[in-house]
């Protein structure tokens, strides 16, 4: 497996294509962050996380982790685990001494503890978001849950 740097650009519409697959929302790609790792297998990307870097402080967020639905079982494993190791060095050699993330998916929780030394912070959150444009809030499908989806994002 190969491990190489996202371009935002580049490699938005596979992102897309993945998000779409496990159904998930699809990110607006001026909300993804710069910097990101991507797993490839046989040079076909497999796996992504992105990483928001923030200058001056010591805090990261991982956020936007998914693979390809296509590819086998143990491959995506194996992508995984390099690539959320792969996004936790970035951080380290960034000057970040903190990954934080969350994830509602119980599989993602439970490899953050078992293979990636992380430990769960909270259990029960509620998530918000302003628009400040007024321009940027017109779907949130990709950051929101079932239930706001049909009670607010109508």
């Amino acid at each position: 497996m190969e491990v190489r740097k996202y371009d935002r650009d580049s490699d938005y519409n596979t992102l897309v294509k993945w998000w779409t697959q496990w159904e998930f929302g699809v990110v607006p790609k001026d909300m993804l962050p710069i910097d990101g790792i991507m797993v490839l297998h046989k040079s076909r990307p497999v796996c992504f996380a992105g990483i928001y870097l923030y200058p001056k402080t010591a805090l990261s967020l991982m956020e936007w982790v998914v693979t390809d639905k296509d590819s086998d079982l143990k491959t995506r494993h194996k992508a995984l685990k390099l690539c959320i190791d792969s996004i936790m060095d970035l951080a380290k050699q960034r000057g970040a001494k903190l990954v934080y993330t969350m994830t509602k998916e119980n599989a993602l929780q439970k490899r953050y503890v078992k293979y990636h030394n992380m430990v769960q912070t909270e259990s029960d959150i509620k998530t918000f978001i302003r628009d400040l444009d007024g321009k940027s809030s017109e779907d949130l499908t990709w950051i929101s849950d079932d239930e706001q989806i049909k009670t607010h994002n109508k």
